[in-house]
């Protein structure tokens, strides 16, 4: 007979039902046909008797394969023709000449060749035209990509960075800063532009620039102020008991400072006002950013404005009292 066809190889997509599938294509015998399920975890080769069971062997036509459980809907039947690659036909000296058993050998060849062929049609190969030769294929090294050497002759194993695989500056959803400087990387990360200002100064001067702030000036706060001045405070001032002083954004408190009292971090983004009275001393959590100003306990009074800009947290104090 004649080998007609080069097909060595159907696929079949499961639909949950479905159990018997044609073999479009000649077998010898049913060791010669190889079944594998493939899913999106891999592939499963499936055993013979076990999984499935076979008809039609050396029909021209072709044959039936059976399985036991019907493949899956997501689930793809490959079915492939792949005869041992042995000669198993003896000619015996002076005997006629066995014809069919002359082709069946040939016809047992070609069906090797096509399974080979099937192989190499899925590798990687170079153009006809091309000149190269001798490439081989490095041990893989977790960690490491395959990229060509310096001389672009042959294979090697690199790392990604090398390959210019990660463009940097990394972007800050891909993880990065996006910046080139640890300036560009603090604005990209949000850092905001009053605390990258804050951050630049190299003094309380230029800090007091930053915030737009002037220092208190005697003479501006009485010009227009008469002599006598009555304030309203959300609380009444009372002695300090210990433990920080909790402070949240948008509030306005008065704290008696005798005693000694310490000024907490603020929480929320924003800024509250303490008006501290007293002779105890005023201290603050070390976790500030900047601090302008200081607290004189010689002095009967003084305004305390915590800023917390979401970034970084600052005190300003300013004498409210000679």
């Amino acid at each position: 007979m004649t080998l007609s066809s080069v097909e060595s190889k159907t696929l079949y997509a499961g639909n949950g039902s479905t159990a018997s599938f044609a073999i479009p294509f000649m077998f010898l015998r049913d060791e010669d046909i190889e079944l594998v399920l493939s899913t999106g975890q891999g592939e499963r080769p499936l055993a013979r008797s076990t999984d499935y069971s076979l008809s039609g062997a050396g029909e021209q036509t072709g044959g039936l394969c059976t399985l036991a459980a019907p493949p899956a809907q997501d689930e793809v039947l490959v079915i492939r023709r792949n005869p041992a690659m042995v000669q198993e036909v003896d000619y015996v000296e002076n005997d006629a000449f066995p014809a069919a058993t002359h082709e069946a050998a040939l016809d047992k060849l070609t069906m090797i060749c096509q399974a080979l062929a099937e192989r190499l049609d899925r590798t990687i190969t170079f153009r006809v035209s091309s000149a190269v030769t001798g490439v081989t294929l490095p041990e893989p090294e977790p960690g490491r990509s395959l990229a060509w050497n310096e001389a672009g002759s042959n294979l090697t194993n690199k790392e990604v960075v090398a390959l210019n695989g990660v463009l940097l500056p990394l972007a800050v959803a891909q993880g990065g800063t996006g910046g080139q400087s640890a300036h560009e990387a603090l604005a990209n990360l949000g850092f905001g532009s009053l605390g990258m200002a804050l951050a630049a100064s190299a003094d309380p001067a230029q800090a007091r620039a930053a915030l737009d702030a002037q220092p208190a000036d005697p003479a501006i706060l009485t010009s227009d102020t008469p002599a006598t001045l009555t304030a309203g405070y959300a609380e009444t001032p009372k002695p300090y008991a210990g433990g920080d002083i909790a402070v949240s954004a948008g509030s306005l408190r008065t704290v008696d400072t005798t005693g000694g009292v310490t000024i907490g971090m603020i929480t929320g983004v924003g800024r509250v006002t303490l008006l501290a009275t007293g002779g105890g001393a005023v201290a603050y959590d070390a976790g500030y950013t900047m601090v302008i100003g200081e607290y004189d306990a010689s002095k009967a009074g003084c305004a305390v404005q915590a800023v917390n800009d979401g970034t970084n947290q600052w005190l300003l104090f300013a004498k409210t009292e000679a």
